[in-house]
């Protein structure tokens, strides 16, 4: 053949060779994918049990003794055959189909050993014959199986010890029996011999019964992941003769592990096995009123593949065998899904598009350099406040926001319960999400009752019942176990009220103040003391402080306060009076203070109003308000209301204080008060509403802390502006001097940056937790 022909053949060979490697790598990975691997018995057994007056047919497998627990004696027969049996078993519960074969084993032997039976058959088969054989007749429902079958026939010697096995196999197929059919068995004896004998049953070596072959059993198991990475492990145990035919269990979760293909039964190394569990933790009822068994892991799973590795004991199996019905259910976590937009791109959009209008607006008219200069920083600066807004993400909820306001079906009430019922002359309401058959859901009522009697305030305790497709039947289990301890609802249909908390759909422990804001949660459950130290918490304002401002003023939250509180004249003017001692840190305190209360006190009246039901509608006008700020600020360099605001205070003060303290420099003050308040409102949006508004709803004393709480946040955020005009001041000259090249372009900028900042919270708000809520 010529050189190019072989090259030719030869490339070919390795083509076709390529594609079946990579036909089997493919049929290979499909081998080795997710999903459930079940290996069955592929026998199934039925005994006698019981005594020769009350005989029983029943699934377990007959003690480990030597001594037969039943037996039923026999003479010589004369004529027809001698009739030893009559038994049925109990109903069988679940339908199936019978393909196979069944065989009846029978032990028998002479009642005492002896070699009469043997010496005295002369003739087997005939009356000078001394052998034995039975006749079988199976029933099942209205099905005949055997009818008079007749055994292997034998000549009996031995005693119990040592006894005879007598057994009759047919192949049967398409049997199909529904639930309520009854097994039946009569068995009959020809005895030739003088000798008596007895059929023996109930022991280990004399496990008289029926065997059948063939797919009985239908065990179903699968596993659910919740958002939270808790995971809740199903078991379905289908047997004709009920979920208790599945004895006992050993599940273990395996992993984080490498590939799939290494995932086979008792196989993992010991710091790869998370959770171990025998016991179910609860159960569900599932399709067709089965009974499913369910576990949950302790902790959230690490993004990665995972088995779940189960052995289940059979009844009817040897209990010799550790394992009778081997699972190993694979699956993967996977990690939790990025948003429609990361906040990390607002927190580069905003300097770039500070940076690109500094460019557009350099094409009118250019200013000193070192103003340009002034407008780079603060762009920078407001990344600070920028890495703490939400991602945009549909149906997201909102963090550290009010609770979804919800009414639900209570179950075995007359009627439907409110979140704003469950407030109403509460400190606090602690909220026990849970999924129907979770293990969680005893496990919050047990540390509920616990919490109970810890915690001292009015508290209400709730369990809603969550998940998708939840019904009333799923919640009547648990409602015997609280007794009507507290409401058990149940959720929509389809989750919107669990998927509009921040735990999702899942099982989680949630506290409400008593302005309906989320406070605290946890996945799973929370400890009684967790619980009780957390409604405290709640109730003295969720661990905000009236220090929080000047706390904030260290991070970068606040980092634009500093840029904006540079002054605009580029020398300080002695007042032609004299006044007070710092009568200069006074008027900034009180014009700061003054812009920080026209944000805050509005926030505080309407969360004392309890209007945490619609709380996001509120939350969409705040960002709504920020944006349109941002852009009147943009646009004039000044917010028109605030300056309209900021002219009356300023003409109520003392005339030496305005001739020395102009309008223009007030109303900084009082615009540096309404940043920092929109600063920490997208740091920490709960602060005022839950500070000031959850505390006063306490009671009589909380309206006094509440009004003390709001007076001391204006007081520090009037300090922190100070504080944030001390620091600028002390570094020399050149902040004045910059501040006063700047004054014209900076607050515009700012006006910029702001406006970006609230056009991209009011869609998070409105893509997220708004749309979900609808």
């Amino acid at each position: 053949m010529p050189r190019p022909r072989i090259l030719t053949v030869v490339v070919i060979l390795l083509l076709l060779g390529t594609l079946a490697s990579s036909s089997t790598s493919a049929q290979s990975g499909e081998e080795y994918g997710p999903g459930l691997d079940l290996e069955l018995p592929q026998s199934h057994n039925i005994f006698l049990h019981g005594t020769e007056e009350t005989p029983e047919l029943r699934r377990d497998w007959p003690i480990l003794t030597g001594i037969p627990g039943g037996s039923a004696s026999f003479s010589k027969t004369v004529g027809a055959p001698q009739t030893l049996l009559d038994v049925e078993g109990a109903p069988i519960e679940e339908a199936f189909s019978l393909n196979g074969t069944v065989t009846v084993d029978l032990y028998a032997s002479l009642e005492a050993k002896s070699p009469v039976c043997r010496q005295t058959n002369v003739i087997p088969g005939s009356p000078a014959g001394a052998t034995t054989v039975f006749f079988v007749t199976l029933q099942w429902g209205s099905y005949t199986i055997l009818n008079g079958v007749t055994t292997n026939d034998l000549t009996m010697e031995e005693s119990y010890t040592q006894s005879h096995l007598f057994q009759v196999e047919v192949p049967i197929e398409d049997i199909s029996l529904g639930p309520g059919d009854v097994l039946s068995l009569q068995v009959s004896v020809q005895h030739d011999c003088v000798q008596p004998g007895s059929l023996w049953w109930g022991t280990y070596d004399a496990r008289s019964g029926i065997t059948f072959t063939g797919d009985l059993i239908d065990p179903q198991m699968n596993q659910v992941t919740d958002s939270n990475r808790i995971t809740r492990i199903e078991f379905t145990p289908i047997s004709p003769w009920g979920s208790d035919d599945f004895s006992d269990q050993v599940i273990e979760v395996v992993g984080p592990m490498d590939d799939y293909e290494s995932m086979v039964h008792g196989f993992g190394q010991e710091d790869e096995r998370l959770e171990h569990f025998e016991a179910p933790h609860s159960f569900r009822v599932g399709e067709a009123n089965r009974t499913v068994l369910t576990w949950s892991t302790s902790n959230p799973l690490q993004p990665g593949l995972y088995m779940i590795d189960a052995c289940f004991t059979l009844q009817d199996q040897d209990p010799a065998e550790p394992c009778d019905v081997v699972a190993v259910l694979k699956f993967e976590v996977e990690k939790d899904p990025g948003a429609l937009l990361s906040g990390t791109w607002v927190a580069v959009m905003i300097p770039l598009g500070v940076i690109a209008w500094l460019g557009a607006s350099m094409r009118e008219a250019m200013l000193p350099m070192p103003a340009y200069a002034v407008i780079l920083v603060l762009a920078l600066a407001s990344i600070g406040p920028a890495i703490y807004l939400p991602d945009i993400d549909a149906n997201a909820s909102r963090d550290d926001g009010a609770a979804p306001s919800f009414t639900l079906l209570e179950h075995g009430g007359d009627g439907s319960i409110s979140l704003s019922d469950l407030l109403s002359d509460s400190d606090a309401v602690v909220v026990g999400m849970y999924v129907p058959g979770s293990a969680n859901a005893i496990r919050q009522a047990n540390d509920f009752q616990m919490a109970e009697a810890l915690i001292d305030s009015d508290v209400t305790f709730v369990q809603i019942a969550t998940g998708k497709g939840v019904r009333a039947v799923d919640l009547d289990s648990h409602s015997v176990i609280i007794n009507g301890s507290w409401p058990l609802l149940m959720d929509k249909s389809d989750s919107s009220i669990g998927l509009a908390f921040p735990s999702g759909a899942s099982d989680a422990v949630i506290i409400i103040d008593a302005a309906g804001f989320v406070t605290d949660w946890n996945p799973g459950t929370y400890s009684s003391s967790e619980i009780a130290d957390a409604v405290e918490d709640a109730s003295k304002g969720s661990g905000h402080s009236f220090l929080d401002p000047l706390t904030l003023l260290w991070g970068t939250a606040l980092l634009p306060i500093f840029i904006l509180a540079m002054p605009r004249e580029s020398r300080y003017e002695e007042p032609d009076e004299v006044l007070l001692p710092g009568s200069g840190v006074l008027l900034t305190l009180l014009g700061a203070g003054f812009g920080f209360a026209i944000w805050a006190v509005p926030i505080s009246l309407m969360a004392v109003a309890g209007l945490g039901s619609i709380w996001i509608w509120i939350e969409v006008g705040l960002a709504s308000l920020l944006t349109y700020h941002g852009v009147r600020t943009l646009t004039n360099g000044r917010i028109p209301e605030v300056d309209w605001i900021a002219g009356k205070m300023h003409s109520m003060l003392p005339q030496a204080y305005r001739e020395w303290r102009t309008t223009s420099s007030f109303s900084d003050d009082v615009h540096l008060g309404i940043w920092l308040a929109w600063l920490i409102w997208l740091r920490t949006p709960d602060m005022v509403a839950q500070g000031v508004g959850s505390v006063a709803r306490t009671g009589g004393f909380g309206v006094i802390l509440a009004l003390a709480m709001l007076g001391g946040l204006t007081l520090t955020a009037g300090l922190a502006v100070v504080l944030s005009r001390g620091i600028i001041g002390v570094t020399g000259p050149i902040p004045r001097t910059l501040g006063s090249l700047s004054v014209g372009i900076r607050p515009r900028a700012w006006g910029l940056a702001s406006a970006m900042l609230g056009a991209w919270l009011l869609v998070s708000l409105i893509v997220g937790p708004l749309i979900g809520s609808l």
